[in-house]
C-alpha cells in the first residue's frame, strides 16, 4: 500500500479526495434527480386562522404521483398520493401537531414507474395552540378498538351563561386525541358537515348566515336569512353574500343530489289560542305570538327558495310539549312585538334527505315526535313519537309500538342508519307531556336510542338503547348527536349539553350556572365498551362555559377533501368581515 510521510501531503491527498467525492456525488444526484426540476420549499398556509397546515411547493418535468412525508419526532405519517399534471405543485401538508418541529420530505415518481424520488428533509415549526384554545382534554384513547379517522368538531363557548357569537373553533382530533387541524373561525357554530366538493358548511349560532369554507380557512360563500337582518359588509372577500328570503336559517344544512340546500327556517304566527301553562289543564288558552317552522330548499348559486313547506300546515295546532312557552326566538322576533313574548311551539331541529324516496324526515323537539313527509306531495307518510294528545285526523300516521319500547323526548340529530333504522340523541328533557308530572335533572338521563320501523304495518320496535347504566349515566337537555360508524359499527356519542348549577347538580334550563361537554365512543353489542372520551369544561364556580352541537368522524383530512392550496399572496383579509349583524328596523314580508 502506498503511504506518503508528509503531513501536507496527506493534508493536500485528503482534500483531493474529498473533492472527487463530492463531485462526484454531485454528479450521481444531477444524474438521479430527473422529476424535480425546482426541489421542493415550506411555507405557512397564508390563511392563519387554519395554523397546522403547510404548504409544499416543488416543480417536476412531467406528471407525477407526489407523496409527503412528516415526522414530529414522535408521530411518523405518510399522506396519500397526488397526481399532478402540473409542472408546478402546491401540496397541503396535513395533519401537523401545535407547538412541534416537522421534518417534511416530498417522494415523486411517475405513474407506472417504481423507480422514485425523494428531496431533502425540510424543518417546520407550528405555533403551540392559542391562549383562547377550549381547554379539551382527552381521558381515554383505545385506538385499536376505535374508529379509525379524524374526529371534527365546534366549540362553543358561554361566558356567565351567555352564548358568545364572535367565539368559535372548529377542531379536528386524532385517535389519541391530538389536535390535528384546527380553524379559529371567529363564529358560534351550529350545524356544520361536509359537501361533495369537500368543502365545509356550518350556520352561525345566531342562525341569520351559513358559510361554506375549506380546511385552509379561506372563505367560500356566505347565504344570509334577509327577513330580520340586513346584508352584511363583503369586504374585500371575492364573492358577495348571498340572499335568503327567510326569517333565519337554522339547526340545520343538507346537501340535495342535485346541489341545492335544504334547511329550516322560522316563521312568526299568530295563534288564536295558545296554552298559557304546561303543568295544569286548568289553565286558560289566550292569543300568541307562536313561532313556527319552515322545511325549505334554496339554490345555492342564488339563494332562491325552490321548495318549501310551511309545518303550521300539516302539524296538529293543538298539540304541544314543554318548554313550548320558553323564548328560544326572543332575540329574532320580541323586538316587533310591543312587549309581547314569542312562544317556541315546534321547535324543529334537524333534517334527513332520502332523494331515493324523495321524502324528508324532520325531527320536532318541542312536539317530542320524528316525521316522515313525502316532498314531492307534502304529506305526512309516518309519525314516531309518543301518542299523547294528539287530535284524531293524526291518529293515522302514528307508528304503533311493539315488544319493549321507550319513547323518546326533545330529542336531536335522528339519522337513517345503513341498516335502515333510526338512531338519535334522545335528551330525555321532562320525559312526559304536559299536564303530566315531569322528570327533573336530577333524576333524569339521555340515551342514544335506535328504532326499526316497518312502514308497510305502520309499526315500530325499539333494537337498542345506551344510557349508560348506573356508572355512566349521562343528562344533556340540549345539543348532542349520535353516529353509528361504518367499519367497527361503534357509536359516536356527542353528549355536548351539560348543564348545572354552581354545585355540580344537574339542571334542565338552559343557560344555568355551568355548561360543559364531551365526546365518548362505545362499541356495539349488550355490554358496550367506552373506547374514547374528549372533554371540554372548566372548573366550578368559573364563568366559561362550552357546549358542542355535533361531532364528525371522518377517515382522513384528505379523502375526499377540496386541497386547492392558496397562494401565497391570498391572506385573511379576504375574509367575509366578521362585524355583528345588525337587525332590520321592520321585518321584510313579515306575516305579523
Amino acid at each position: 500500500m502506498w503511504r506518503t510521510r508528509s503531513p501536507l501531503c496527506r493534508q493536500i491527498l485528503v482534500g483531493f479526495l474529498l473533492s472527487f467525492v463530492t463531485l462526484a456525488s454531485d454528479a450521481i444526484c444531477q444524474d438521479t434527480a430527473k422529476l424535480f426540476l425546482k426541489k421542493p420549499t415550506i411555507r405557512p398556509n397564508p390563511i392563519q386562522r387554519a395554523p397546522l397546515i403547510a404548504v409544499a411547493d416543488f416543480e417536476c418535468s412531467e406528471k407525477v404521483l407526489a407523496t409527503v412525508l412528516i415526522t414530529d419526532g414522535t408521530n411518523s405519517w405518510e399522506q396519500p398520493p397526488i397526481t399532478s399534471a402540473k409542472v408546478k405543485h402546491s401540496i397541503a401538508v396535513m395533519g401537523l401537531r401545535p407547538g412541534r418541529s416537522h421534518r417534511i420530505q416530498v417522494r415523486v415518481h411517475v405513474p407506472g414507474e417504481t423507480e422514485t424520488e425523494t428531496s431533502d428533509p425540510m424543518e417546520f415549526t407550528t405555533d403551540p395552540l392559542p391562549a383562547n384554545f377550549p381547554p379539551i382534554r382527552t381521558l381515554l384513547s383505545k385506538p385499536e378498538k376505535m374508529e379509525p379517522g379524524v374526529t371534527l368538531f365546534a366549540i362553543n363557548f358561554w361566558n356567565n351563561s351567555t352564548s358568545i357569537l364572535d367565539y368559535g373553533f372548529i377542531i379536528g382530533v386524532d385517535e389519541k386525541g391530538e389536535v390535528v387541524w384546527f380553524c379559529n373561525t371567529r363564529d358560534r357554530i351550529a350545524d356544520m358537515r361536509f359537501t361533495k366538493a369537500g368543502t365545509l358548511i356550518y350556520q352561525h349560532g345566531s342562525y341569520r348566515s351559513a358559510y361554506e369554507i375549506d380546511l385552509f380557512g379561506r372563505d367560500l360563500q356566505r347565504w344570509t336569512a334577509t327577513n330580520l337582518t340586513e346584508i352584511p359588509n363583503d369586504g374585500l372577500s371575492k364573492n358577495k353574500t348571498i340572499p335568503v328570503n327567510v326569517d333565519t336559517i337554522h339547526h340545520d344544512l343538507v346537501e340535495t343530489e342535485s346541489g341545492s340546500f335544504l334547511t329550516l327556517a322560522t316563521e312568526l304566527r299568530r295563534f288564536l289560542e295558545f296554552p298559557t301553562s304546561e303543568f295544569t289543564d286548568k289553565a286558560p288558552w289566550s292569543p300568541a305570538y307562536v313561532v313556527c317552522d319552515r322545511i325549505i330548499e334554496f339554490a345555492s348559486d342564488s339563494g332562491k327558495i325552490v321548495n318549501e313547506l310551511y309545518l303550521k300546515d300539516v302539524l296538529d295546532t293543538r298539540r304541544f310539549g314543554y318548554m313550548a312557552l320558553s323564548g328560544f326566538w326572543k332575540d329574532k322576533y320580541n323586538d316587533y312585538l310591543n312587549n309581547e313574548k314569542s312562544r317556541d311551539w315546534s321547535h324543529a331541529n334537524a333534517l334527513v334527505h332520502l332523494p331515493e324516496e324523495d321524502a324528508v324526515i324532520v325531527s320536532l323537539r318541542h312536539l317530542d315526535c320524528v316525521m316522515k313527509i313525502d316532498w314531492k306531495t307534502k304529506k305526512i307518510k309516518w309519525i314516531l313519537g309518543n301518542h299523547d294528545n294528539w287530535s284524531k285526523p293524526w291518529h293515522k300516521y302514528l307508528l304503533q309500538p311493539e315488544g319493549d319500547l321507550q319513547w323518546f323526548y326533545h330529542q336531536h340529530a335522528p339519522q337513517v342508519t345503513e341498516r335502515g333504522t333510526i338512531m338519535m340523541f334522545d335528551n330525555g328533557n321532562y320525559r312526559a307531556s304536559p299536564f303530566v308530572k315531569a322528570t327533573l335533572a336530577p333524576e333524569n338521563r339521555s340515551r342514544v336510542v335506535e328504532y326499526k320501523i316497518d312502514e308497510q304495518a305502520m309499526t315500530v320496535r325499539q333494537v337498542y338503547a345506551f344510557d349508560g347504566g348506573d356508572e355512566e349515566r349521562f343528562y344533556s337537555p340540549f345539543y348532542c348527536e349520535a353516529d353509528l360508524q361504518p367499519k367497527t359499527k361503534n357509536i359516536l356519542v356527542t353528549d355536548g349539553g351539560h348543564i348545572e348549577l354552581e354545585d355540580g347538580t344537574p339542571d334542565d334550563n338552559v343557560p344555568a350556572d355551568r355548561q360543559w361537554a364531551r365526546i365518548f365512543e362505545i362499541t356495539p353489542g349488550e355490554n358496550p365498551e367506552k373506547v374514547f372520551e374528549l372533554q371540554c369544561m372548566s372548573p366550578l364556580g368559573s364563568p366559561y362555559g362550552w357546549s358542542i352541537y355535533r361531532s364528525i368522524r371522518l377517515p382522513n383530512l384528505h379523502e375526499g377533501m377540496n386541497l386547492d392550496a392558496p397562494g401565497s399572496t391570498e391572506t385573511d383579509d379576504l375574509l367575509y368581515p366578521r362585524e355583528q349583524h345588525q337587525k332590520r328596523e321592520r321585518p321584510l314580508n313579515a306575516k305579523f
